[in-house]
């Protein structure tokens, strides 16, 4: 994992020296937001600005009220299911925020281009409040237990996506996020886990990788 990390941020230093071997152009800056977190409870905002076509920053925040509540249905559909659920632990609450901080490499090469491919690459900072129940299922009859504690979990995050304009102000992306977080993501309850900006899944197998899909739709400062 540590090497994982150092390979992002060395490549975020290459993308940066390479913005600046390529010169600067006209500045763009836009806002956004994420329509896909909407009916997960996530105000999922997102920042861009650039100074050449091939190379944009990206700081992406937002904050989850008590994802336990709502329905993901893209990160529902998007990933695997098992059959052991959450095996005795009901959550009652998943809350929290988050901060992804890196680079797009976009494939053009002037401003005006109306679509384009991009890669990316982002540092992911979550923090994550949980509670939950528990009832040990081997165990007839066994107490309950009321378990709550706050969690925060890094990661490295790579996306793939697509820009395409709506018009002089509005442009969109659609973009398949991919998040490996550090391994004390075990330390959360249940099965069906949940990281703030990192996105939903069921880890009944171990699973490591989280999967996001992102529909943002972003307005032009200047």
């Amino acid at each position: 994992m540590k090497r994982n990390f150092k390979s992002v941020f060395y490549l975020m230093l290459l993308l940066i020296a390479g913005s600046a071997v390529f010169g600067q152009e006209e500045r763009n800056h836009y806002i956004g937001i994420n329509l896909f977190q909407i009916p997960a409870t996530t105000l999922d905002l997102v920042y861009e600005f650039s100074y050449n076509p091939r190379f944009t920053m990206v700081v992406n925040s937002g904050f989850t009220i008590n994802y336990a509540n709502s329905f993901d249905y893209v990160g529902f559909f998007l990933t695997p299911h098992y059959k052991c659920g959450n095996y005795g632990y009901a959550m009652k609450n998943q809350s929290g925020g988050f901060v992804k901080i890196g680079m797009k490499f976009n494939f053009k090469k002037e401003a005006e281009k109306k679509s384009h491919f991009y890669l990316g690459a982002f540092m992911a900072n979550s923090l994550i409040y949980e509670k939950a129940e528990y009832e040990n299922l081997e165990i007839p009859n066994s107490e309950v237990e009321y378990l709550n504690h706050n969690l925060f979990i890094i990661g490295i995050t790579g996306a793939a996506g697509y820009n395409f304009r709506i018009s002089d102000r509005f442009n969109s992306d659609f973009v398949l996020h991919i998040s490996m977080p550090t391994k004390n993501y075990k330390d959360l309850y249940g099965y069906r886990n949940y990281i703030p900006g990192m996105g939903f899944m069921e880890t009944c197998s171990n699973e490591r990788i989280f999967p996001m899909l992102v529909l943002n739709v972003k307005y032009k400062l200047r």
